[in-house]
């Protein structure tokens, strides 16, 4: 039976047996211009403080993300449906509805023809 697959991430954990570090190699951009670099990890301790710190950034994000839909709703007027289907869309690689026509309801302009 094939394994389900993986999640695509912008980066790999991993183990290095001889220094006994954990090894983070993160990718940045695309095409041509896509890089990799590699962080380790050298203790429990710095492992705790560097999860501590991504959990803590994503504690931040999320409320950020939460107070600007917020003030989308109370001060534009945006329908918070509508929004949070806009918001999702953008995360979905394979969704072709410009974000306009999801906030908005309004068809895509018809080409001259």
């Amino acid at each position: 039976m094939p394994e389900p697959a993986a999640e695509q991430m912008p980066f790999r954990v991993g183990f290095d047996m001889d220094s006994r570090e954990i090894i983070v190699w993160m990718t940045f951009g695309a095409g041509p211009k896509k890089t990799t670099r590699r962080k380790t990890i050298g203790s429990l301790e710095a492992l705790a403080v560097t999860a501590a710190e991504h959990r803590h950034e994503a504690f931040l994000q999320r409320g950020l993300a939460d107070q600007l839909a917020q003030a989308a709703v109370t001060y534009l007027g945006a329908d918070p449906g509508r929004l949070e289907a806009a918001v999702r869309s953008l995360s979905d690689p394979t969704s072709t509805v410009p974000v306009s026509q999801i906030l908005r309801g309004t068809p895509p302009p018809q080409a001259p023809g």
